[in-house]
């Protein structure tokens, strides 16, 4: 699955991430970034709103754990199943939340507990940066159930 196709498939299963004008920016096998422009998630100070950040956050979990099955070939639907994000900083621009699995293991432990039990988790470290500055962080837990 490429970019476009990713973004595609997000668009039609979360239809609030086109309200939010939320793109695919980059993918790799391992890495994702997603952007949201400012202007259509800002709030009343002039910010990103908080809301905002936390669905692209989520998104580009969502995105990668998706993309990841597409690429082992297993088939289920993914779901966040716990989330925790610290607001670190306010944004003052665009929203661009980026992941990358860095322990290539746990691709290896997911894969083969979905083949075992029809259902895996895996966790992500989900930065939000502006400017090279990490704004926020999503310790995100996405669960991948099969049918």
């Amino acid at each position: 699955m490429n970019s476009q196709q990713l973004e595609n498939l997000v668009h039609k299963e979360i239809p609030i991430t086109k309200a939010l004008d939320i793109h695919i920016d980059e993918l790799t096998e391992h890495s994702i970034r997603v952007i949201a422009p400012f202007e259509a998630n800002k709030n009343i100070h002039n910010t990103a709103f908080a809301g905002s950040i936390y669905t692209v956050a989520t998104i580009a979990g969502w995105s990668l754990v998706s993309h990841i099955a597409s690429h082992l070939a297993i088939e289920g639907s993914v779901v966040l199943a716990k989330a925790e994000i610290q607001y670190k900083k306010p944004i003052n621009g665009d929203i661009v939340a980026q992941c990358e699995i860095k322990d290539l293991s746990s691709l290896e432990t997911f894969a083969s507990s979905f083949k075992r039990k029809n259902r895996a988790r895996i966790n992500f470290i989900i930065d939000v940066v502006e400017d090279g500055v990490i704004k926020a962080q999503l310790n995100a837990n996405f669960a991948l159930v099969g049918q």
